[in-house]
C-alpha cells in the first residue's frame, strides 16, 4: 500500500521580515536526534589520504577504530549533508543536532567533548565537524551553509542545540574558559566579572537554591544575574538563528530561573517571531508543580519524560500497569497550556536505549507506533529506525551513542515510519486532535485521536493473538483501511466487532477530512476554562468570519482536553484588517462571554498566524 500524498502546508508568515513561506504548523513536524560525532563520517577520500581528518587543535581524541567510546570518531556535517537524502526519505522533517559550538579540545579523564556540551566559544563552530580548511566562523563556514541549504532544500528544518547553563569542567586544571569569537570572555578561576557562580555540587535536588546556584557534574554553572552574560549568549544565539537555525532545543532547564528563560525565550521570537523552541527539564512528571510551571511559562515547550516513562514501563513491566502506564501519564495532559507541543520521545542521549531495556524489536515497533500517533512532536533518537543499539552495562552512557552503521529503507521500522510520518503530515488529528481511550488491557490499548471530520483510530497488541470488540470508536460507519497494513475493516454502529489482533501487531486507521484554508489562516488555541458537559468554547468578533458579533454565528472550536481547545479559523474578506475578537462558552442557556476587554489583532495580508490564548476573567 503506497502512503498518502501530502497536503500543502498553509503559508506562514514571518513578521520579522514580512517574508512568506510554506512552512507547516510545527506540531506536525517530525523530529530526527543526530549525536553529530555518531552519524557519519563524510570526510572525503583525498582528505583521509592526506592525514586531515582530525582537526581538532590537539591530537589524539579522535578514534577512528571505535573502540574508545569517550573519544571523537569521526562524524561531522558533511556526514549529514550526505545522508539529507536518506533522512528525506524516512519522512524527517526538522533535525536536532548534538552541540555545534567550538568545545574545550581536551580530554577529561578519558573523555572528550564529542557529546558537545563543553563549549568554549558560543559564535564559533567545533573544527572536528567541518571539512579540512574551513573557518570556524559562523558566518564564514562553507560547511555550515551547504548543510543549512541541503537540509533546507529538502523541507527538513535545523534544530540547535542550546546550552545557556554551563560551559566546561575541570579539564587539567583549567575551568569554564569562555571565548566570544575569538576573544577571551570569562574565565572561573579569574572570575573578576563575575560570570560564574561559585558554589559545590548540588547535594540536594528538591532545594531550589541549588538546582540553579550549585554545580552539576562540576560544570562551571554561569551567573545568569550578569548582565553580560546574558547579552553574550543572547547575541550568540541569534547569530545561529541568522545562519540559518529554525528552532532551538534548549539544554538544562529546570538549573536556572524562570524569569531568564522569559527573557531569552522573549528575545529570541523578537528576532525570529515564528521560532519554535522546547527545553529539557530533566526527568520532568506531570504530577510534578515546578516541571509544569516551566512549561507553561517559559516561553517554550519541554521535553516529555513523563510520557517517556509510560511508554517504556508499558513494555519493560518494570512498573505495573502495561498500557495503563500510557493512560495515567495522558490523564494528566490538562495540567499543560500546550500538551499538543510537548515534544515526546522514547529514549535519548541521556539514557538507554528502548532496546537496552526491552530487548525485542517487535516491541520497538509498537512504541514508534505510539510516539507516531499519541499527541505531541515526535521526535526519534538517531539509528532507531535500523534498530540501533549496544547494550554494554545495560547501554548506559556511552554504550547508548553507539556509531551509526546502516542506512537501510527496506526494513519493517524504516517502511513502518515512513507510513507513519505521511499519515502525520497528511491527518490533523495527530497534530491537534484529542485523544479517547476506546479499549485498554495490560496487553491491549485502543485509542482514537480526533479533529474536525479529521480521525484515527490506533490499535495495539502486546501480547499474543486476541480477538476484541471496541463498541466505541468513534468513528462514523464505513470501510476503514489500516495504513500499516492495508487490511479493511468494518464500523457498524460505531463499533468494530471481532477485530483480529496477531501477537505483537498493530493497526492504524485513518479518516480524513478537508483541511481549513483561507488567505490568512489563524490557529487559535484556549487554555484556561474547563467545560462542564453540554458545553463548548467558540470565538465571536467584529469580522464576518467570527460572525459580527452575532453569537449565533461564532466560530466553534474544537476540544483537546479539559484545559484547551483549538480551531483554525480562516480569514479572507477581513485579511489585512483589524479584528477584535472574544472567547464564548455555548451551553443550555445564554452565551457565557469573557470579561474582558475585546482583544485585537491586525491581520496581515496572507499567511499563517497563530494565537495562544488563556481565558480572561477580570
Amino acid at each position: 500500500m503506497q502512503p498518502p500524498a501530502l497536503h500543502p502546508g498553509a503559508a506562514e508568515l514571518d513578521p520579522s521580515t514580512a517574508f512568506f513561506t510554506n512552512e507547516i504548523e510545527f506540531r506536525q513536524e517530525i523530529i530526527y536526534f543526530i549525536i553529530v560525532d555518531r552519524f557519519h563520517d563524510g570526510t572525503s577520500d583525498e582528505e583521509e589520504l592526506a592525514g586531515q581528518w582530525d582537526r581538532g587543535d590537539r591530537a589524539g581524541l579522535l578514534d577512528k577504530t571505535w573502540q574508545e567510546w569517550g573519544k571523537y570518531w569521526g562524524g561531522n556535517l558533511q556526514g549529514i549533508i550526505d545522508k539529507v537524502d536518506y533522512l528525506q526519505s524516512l519522512g524527517i522533517t526538522a533535525v536536532w543536532l548534538s552541540p555545534l559550538f567550538e568545545q574545550v579540545d581536551d580530554m577529561q579523564y578519558n573523555r572528550a567533548p564529542m557529546h558537545g556540551y563543553w563549549t568554549r566559544d558560543f559564535k564559533r563552530l567545533n573544527p572536528r565537524f567541518l571539512r579540512s580548511g574551513d573557518s570556524r566562523s559562523l558566518k564564514q563556514s562553507a560547511t555550515l551553509r551547504d548543510l543549512v541549504q541541503a537540509l533546507h532544500g529538502a523541507g527538513i528544518k535545523l534544530i540547535l542545540d542550546v546550552v545557556c547553563n554551563h560551559s566546561s569542567p575541570d579539564i587539567n586544571g583549567q575551568k569554564g574558559v569562555v571565548y566570544d569569537d575569538g576573544e577571551p570572555l570569562c574565565d572561573y578561576n579569574n572570575d573578576s566579572q563575575q560570570f560564574y557562580y561559585h558554589y559545590p555540587e548540588i547535594t540536594d535536588w528538591e532545594d531550589e537554591f541549588q538546582l540553579i546556584h550549585h554545580e552539576m557534574c562540576g560544570l562551571a554553572t554561569f551567573n545568569e544575574k550578569n548582565i553580560g552574560f546574558r547579552n553574550y549568549i543572547k547575541t550568540a544565539i541569534r547569530e545561529w538563528i541568522d545562519v540559518g537555525v529554525d528552532a532551538l532545543r534548549v539544554d538544562t532547564l529546570k538549573h536556572m530561573p524562570i524569569w531568564f528563560w522569559q527573557e531569552f525565550s522573549a528575545d529570541m521570537k523578537a528576532h525570529k517571531p515564528n521560532l519554535f523552541l522546547f527545553g529539557e527539564y530533566g526527568f520532568s512528571k506531570p504530577w510534578d508543580q515546578r516541571s509544569i510551571a516551566y512549561a507553561n511559562h517559559t516561553g517554550m515547550s519541554i521535553l516529555d519524560f513523563g510520557l517517556c516513562d509510560g511508554i517504556r514501563f508499558a513494555f519493560s513491566g518494570r512498573e505495573p500497569g502495561g498500557f495503563h502506564q500510557i493512560e495515567r501519564i495522558l490523564s494528566y495532559d490538562h495540567v499543560y497550556e500546550r500538551a499538543n507541543e510537548l515534544v515526546t520521545f522514547i529514549d535519548n542521549h541521556d539514557m538507554p536505549r528502548f532496546l537496552s531495556i526491552v530487548p525485542d524489536p517487535r516491541k520497538l515497533e509498537l512504541a514508534v507506533v505510539l510516539l507516531m500517533t499519541l499527541r505531541g512532536v515526535p521526535c526519534l533518537f538517531y539509528g532507531t529506525e535500523q534498530y540501533l543499539n549496544n547494550p554494554t552495562d545495560g547501554g548506559q552512557d556511552p554504550y547508548n551513542r553507539p556509531m551509526m552503521e546502516r542506512w537501510d529503507r527496506e526494513g519493517a521500522l524504516f517502511q513502518m515510519l515512513q507510513r507513519l510520518a505521511q499519515l502525520r503530515r497528511h491527518n490533523q488529528a495527530l497534530s491537534f486532535g484529542s485523544h479517547q481511550q476506546r479499549y485498554i488491557t495490560d496487553q491491549v490499548y485502543a485509542y482514537s485521536r480526533h479533529y474536525r471530520d479529521f480521525h484515527v483510530l490506533v490499535v495495539l497488541n502486546q501480547g499474543d493473538d486476541c480477538q476484541i470488540d471496541i463498541a466505541n470508536t468513534g468513528l462514523e460507519d464505513g470501510e476503514l483501511i489500516c495504513a500499516l497494513t492495508g487490511e479493511h475493516q468494518q464500523v457498524q454502529a460505531g463499533a468494530v466487532r471481532a477485530l483480529s489482533l496477531p501477537a505483537g501487531s498493530a493497526r492504524v486507521y485513518s479518516r480524513m477530512g478537508q483541511p481549513v484554508s483561507g488567505a490568512v489562516l489563524g490557529v487559535f488555541q484556549l487554555n484556561g476554562y474547563r467545560t462542564s458537559p453540554g458545553e463548548s468554547l467558540a470565538i465571536t468578533g467584529s469580522c464576518p468570519e467570527l460572525g459580527s458579533w452575532d453569537h449565533n454565528r461564532a466560530y466553534g472550536m474544537e476540544y483537546v482536553n479539559a484545559n484547551t481547545w483549538i480551531c483554525e479559523v480562516p480569514f479572507d474578506r477581513s485579511a489585512g484588517g483589524l479584528i477584535h475578537y472574544k472567547f464564548l462558552v455555548r451551553g443550555s442557556g445564554d452565551p457565557r462571554l469573557e470579561n474582558i476587554l475585546c482583544r485585537r489583532f491586525l491581520l496581515p495580508d496572507r499567511g499563517r498566524i497563530k494565537f495562544d490564548c488563556s481565558w480572561g476573567e477580570i
